[in-house]
């Protein structure tokens, strides 16, 4: 069951990827009120505050930034990732007039590939990078990471035309989420059932 959202919801990815598959769901959602946002310049952080403040001055209540983890993991790039995210994530009011707005990281390592992957089978499996997570997507479909593959194949629906279930993929993130906490691993996880539980998509 899902639920009527009141507020907007912005959704904003690093690349490509987050926009056509957000896009793809409110075929299928019609309720979902979510601005997924396209990069027309630059990606990574720079891109991400830029839009965040887009968000912001268009009014949006929550704004949830989905990041792909695998260039996150070490050195220069996990030191201003984490510095990002602890100066914007939560809830923080503009000046004036003053209205309440907040922030959310939803992670997912390597990347949102891996999201696409739990609509067909769960793992725990080690990837040593993004490659080798396509090539395991690969063994349950056909996809390219292209623009042009995005615009052909609407993602949600060609998912699960290939037999994959977008219920299982929340079970299977919400499962991954379940085993990084208990067993302090930081690799193959993915946060989108805490995104989707903010969009009002409930799976039992």
């Amino acid at each position: 069951m899902m639920k009527k959202i009141k507020e907007p919801i912005a959704v904003i990815g690093e690349g490509i990827t987050e926009y056509y598959y957000f896009n793809s769901l409110k075929d299928d959602f019609r309720q979902l009120n979510i601005r997924p946002t396209y990069p027309k310049h630059s990606s990574g952080l720079d891109y991400l505050e830029q839009e965040i403040d887009k968000s912001v001055e268009a009014g949006y209540s929550l704004i949830i930034c989905v990041i792909d983890m695998d260039n996150k993991k070490e050195g220069e790039e996990k030191e201003k990732y984490e510095k990002f995210k602890k100066r914007l994530e939560g809830v923080h009011y503009t000046k004036k007039p003053r209205v309440r707005y907040e922030i959310r990281f939803i992670e997912n390592e390597r990347c949102t590939e891996l999201f696409f992957l739990y609509y067909y089978a769960y793992t725990s499996r080690c990837f040593q990078n993004q490659p080798e997570l396509l090539a395991a997507l690969n063994q349950k479909c056909y996809y390219e990471k292209t623009e042009k593959f995005f615009k052909k194949h609407p993602l949600h629906q060609y998912f699960e035309e290939m037999g994959g279930d977008f219920k299982k993929a929340l079970r299977n993130a919400a499962k991954s989420m379940k085993e990084k906490e208990e067993t302090g691993r930081d690799y193959t996880y993915s946060q989108m059932k805490e995104l989707f539980d903010a969009l009002g998509i409930k799976v039992g």
